[in-house]
């Protein structure tokens, strides 16, 4: 009487390991990517988000815009307590948000080399821009007064 042996050679368990390890190769880069990605959205919905809060106090006081970033900041939702930093999860100024000093016409930058980070610039309280810091640089989207 024989027996049957089943299962599996080793020469069939190599081969699935090294397609799974290819398979991986190619996804994880890809899943980092999209992470990356994602998080730029959220900082430009950031930034968004403290435009909305710059227009809300335009509104309340009579078209003259924030001198500084804090003002416009104790008007998002909550209070600022749910604006995080989409890279690290961080809150409040210097985490989440910066204030610059300065308004230029065409300001792209940040000031900052934290990713994620959303900035406020005024120009004594007639004009604003807001911009942000994505994974490798600043941001090309900036949003300004009256957009």
């Amino acid at each position: 009487m024989f027996k049957s042996q089943k299962g599996f050679t080793l020469i069939e368990l190599m081969i699935v390991v090294v397609i799974i390890g290819i398979l991986a190769a190619i996804a994880i880069p890809n899943f980092i990517a999209m992470q990356n990605r994602a998080k730029e959205g959220s900082t430009k919905a950031n930034m968004h988000t403290f435009q909305l809060s710059a227009e809300d106090y335009g509104v309340q006081n009579d078209g003259a815009y924030a001198a500084t970033a804090a003002e416009v900041a104790a008007l998002l939702p909550s209070a600022g307590a749910n604006f995080k930093n989409p890279f690290d999860r961080t809150v409040g100024t210097g985490n989440a948000w910066v204030d610059q000093a300065t308004f230029a016409a065409a300001a792209t930058t940040t000031g900052s080399t934290k990713q994620g980070i959303t900035a406020y610039a005024d120009s004594v309280n007639m004009k604003y821009a807001v911009a942000g810091r994505g994974v490798a640089g600043d941001l090309t989207l900036v949003l300004t007064s009256g957009q």
